[in-house]
């Protein structure tokens, strides 16, 4: 009986900020990277934990302090369901005071605005 193909990994990210500037430059960014990533965005935590259902990112960039639901109760949320626990996170957030507690809720790593694309990137990379 023949094998059926193993799917690729993952590699959709979602992009969730409230600030259109900060995610008008990641999708500019990741558009054009070369691993062709699928990208959505969604502007606070209700609208990526929606999203979340039908795209299955390997990679969510998520900001910390949003309307709504903020990026720490998502990572919380995300973090406890087994089917969503293995989706990597970048928490990124204006306030540095604010990164233990991203990581806390399971953020792999946390950066600061204004971001530093080779930073991206070497989280990509990584």
């Amino acid at each position: 009986m023949p094998t059926y193909p193993v799917p690729p990994p993952p590699t959709g990210v979602l992009v969730v900020d409230d600030e259109p500037q900060v995610v008008e430059m990641l999708v500019e960014f990741l558009t054009h990277h070369p691993r062709g990533f699928k990208i959505e965005i969604a502007s606070d935590g209700y609208e990526a934990l929606i999203k979340l259902g039908s795209l299955r990112p390997a990679l969510l960039i998520l900001d910390a302090m949003m309307p709504k639901l903020d990026g720490i109760e998502v990572c919380r949320h995300l973090k406890s369901n087994p089917e969503t626990q293995a989706i990597r996170i970048l928490g990124v957030t204006g306030y540095p005071e604010v990164a233990p507690a991203l990581l806390a809720a399971g953020a792999d790593l946390v950066l600061t605005k204004p971001l530093a694309l080779d930073e991206v990137e070497s989280y990509l990379s990584g």
